[in-house]
Order: structure tokens, then C-alpha cells, then sequence
């Protein structure tokens, strides 16, 4: 309900911007459910294992297992299993319902903004069809504001071919707002019928579209389950680009459904250990609260790094599970005896 609140709150510029239907707008917040589900359960079985087992000391359940020889340890494993399904069911969300609920959900809001009809993204290619032209750009290149072997067909009111241009390469110019081809075979149409082909190094061509306008078409991890992603890691290496924020994404894809488990066994130490008289509920509600978002900065701040290229992919994506995993291990040994 908070991840619906807050996107509800910022999605409201679209409403009154665009005035979508009713329907279009519950549309998009049911599609985005399942994202929002995706971190809420690790949250969850961090604070359902908490304040029960909490519940459970409080009326001295906790300690009449003790008494009759059920250790910390015993009192873990179904919590734990609770986790470990959990985490199975992480993963394959994360490869199924995931990618496609955000997919969608930026298919709904560019029909929203009013933009569906003029972009479409296939793999490795991005199509853009306008009134009286059609498009195809092999790579976008976000951070260099380039497109890659780009082909551009034109023609006029009565749909008869005007020009068709190849370039190799296309370089947005800031200064003028303006796009520079470079490597250009363009064939053309003359008034009386025929046809003139030329070559150029370099030229300006009108080009409608700026690089804000390629930046949600763009691959995005999020929108790709393992063996995609692993594909394109494959290409953009075959084409010597370096795919590092991609491979920190692949390995996170892997790693992050684990946090299921890992909640599942911070909750037992935590909750045996506290005293039971001492707040119950609430103070279950607090730990659960700091521990989860701990989990998550540290978490955050390891992939940024990563993307950055600071510390290696893998490192980036699994240092949050190994410290927070260690922790749960030695808290849970130590409850144990």
C-alpha cells in the first residue's frame, strides 16, 4: 500500500497532463502490482517470523520449548523453509511476471503520454514510424548520445518515396540541437521519376527526434529476465562495449531473491534474544523496520558502486547477501546455545 501511495502521488502529473481514462490509470497501477509485491515479501517474512516467534515468547511458548530441549536452531528450520520457498518463489517471478509487469507498465504509461504509436523496441533494435517517415536504429548509446547504423525511409503526402539514407553513425550536436550522420549513402527521388544516389563523410539531417526520446527505449535489466540479459551482456561484448552495469544486473537477478532467506533467519536470533515483556509488537515492528532498510542501503549502495565500475559485478551484487547472510549465521549459532 506505501509503493501504491507513493506511485499513485507521482503519477498524477500524467493525469492531469494527459486526462487518461479511469481505466487506463487503474490499468497501470494493477500492472505495477507485482513489482511492488517483489519487495514487499522479503519485508514480509522478515517481520512474520519476527513477531511471531515474538508473540510466542511473550506467552512463554519460546521458553517452554526450551525447558523440553527444542533448541534455537529447531525453533529456525520452519521459518527458514518459509524463506528458502520464498526465495524459489523470488526467482521465478523474477524471470516471469517481473520483467513483463514493468515492461508493461512503460507500454501503458507511453500510451498515456500519447507515445505508443511512434516507438517500438525488438531486442536489439529500435523502430520509430512517423506521418511521413520510418526509422530503424540498430544501438542507442545513451552516455555518448550516438545512434549506430541508422536508416531513415521517407516519403511525401501521397506516399510515394521521397529519400532513403544509411549513415554508420550519428552524433547528437547539443550546441544546434541537431543531429550529425556520418558515413551517409543516400538515394533520392528527382520530380520527373528517376533516382540519384550519393555518398558523404558527414552531413546534418533533419531528424525529429531528440536523445531524451531514445532514452526509454533503451535495454533495460529490469525488463529482461537471466537469459536475455545474458544475450545481450554477449553482443555488447561481441561488439567491444563495455557491459559492466549489465553483468552487475545479471548477477543481482540471482542474488537479490535469496534476501528471502536471509530475513527468515535474521528474525529468529532477533526475536529469541529480546526480552519479551519489553515491548512485544512494536519492538518486533522496529527491528523488522531497521534491519530491512539496513539491508537495503547497504544493497544499494554496493550495485551503484558496481555500475560505476568501481568494485567488480559480482562483488556488487552478492557483498550486501554475504554480510547481512554472516550475520544471520553467527546470531542464529549464538541463539543456539
Amino acid at each position: 500500500m506505501v509503493f501504491l501511495l507513493v506511485e499513485m502521488t507521482d503519477k498524477m502529473k500524467l493525469y492531469f497532463q494527459h486526462s487518461p481514462s479511469g481505466v487506463m490509470m487503474v490499468k497501470y497501477f494493477l500492472v505495477k502490482v507485482p513489482g511492488y509485491l517483489f519487495y514487499a515479501i522479503p519485508l514480509a517474512i522478515l517481520m512474520g517470523g519476527m513477531l511471531s516467534l515474538m508473540m510466542m515468547a511473550r506467552n512463554s511458548e519460546i521458553i517452554a520449548m526450551q525447558a523440553n530441549g527444542i533448541d534455537a536452531l529447531s525453533v529456525a528450520r520452519p521459518v527458514l523453509l518459509i524463506g528458502v520457498l520464498a526465495s524459489l518463489i523470488m526467482f521465478v517471478a523474477n524471470e516471469t511476471v517481473i520483467p513483463w509487469s514493468n515492461s508493461e507498465s512503460e507500454r501503458i504509461q507511453r500510451v498515456i503520454e500519447g507515445k505508443e504509436d511512434t516507438t517500438f523496441f525488438k531486442r536489439d533494435q529500435i523502430w520509430m514510424r512517423s506521418p511521413d517517415s520510418i526509422i530503424l536504429i540498430q544501438k542507442f548509446d545513451k552516455s555518448q548520445q550516438t545512434l549506430e547504423r541508422v536508416s531513415i525511409v521517407r516519403w511525401n503526402g501521397n506516399y510515394d518515396f521521397t529519400e532513403r539514407i544509411f549513415a554508420d553513425k550519428a552524433k547528437w550536436w547539443d550546441k544546434q540541437k541537431q543531429w550529425v550522420f556520418y558515413g551517409i549513402n543516400r538515394t533520392t527521388r528527382t520530380p520527373d521519376g528517376k533516382f540519384h544516389v550519393d555518398s558523404l563523410p558527414s552531413a546534418v539531417v533533419a531528424l525529429k527526434h531528440s536523445p531524451a526520446d531514445f532514452d526509454r527505449v533503451e535495454k533495460v535489466a529490469k525488463e529482461m529476465n537471466l537469459t536475455q540479459l545474458g544475450d545481450y551482456i554477449d553482443k555488447l561484448t561481441e561488439e567491444g562495449q563495455a557491459p559492466t552495469r549489465y553483468v552487475v544486473d545479471w548477477h543481482d537477478k540471482i542474488s537479490f531473491p535469496l534476501v528471502c532467506l536471509i530475513m527468515a533467519a535474521l528474525s529468529v536470533p532477533f526475536a529469541v534474544r529480546v526480552n519479551p515483556r519489553g515491548g512485544g509488537v512494536a519492538v518486533g515492528l522496529a527491528l523488522s523496520l531497521i534491519v530491512a532498510f539496513s539491508y537495503w542501503i547497504v544493497h544499494t549502495m554496493f550495485i551503484a558502486l558496481g555500475h560505476g565500475g568501481y568494485i567488480p559485478p559480482i562483488l556488487a551484487a552478492w557483498a550486501a547477501n554475504v554480510v547481512f547472510g554472516l550475520t544471520a549465521t553467527i546470531l542464529l549459532l549464538q541463539a543456539g546455545t
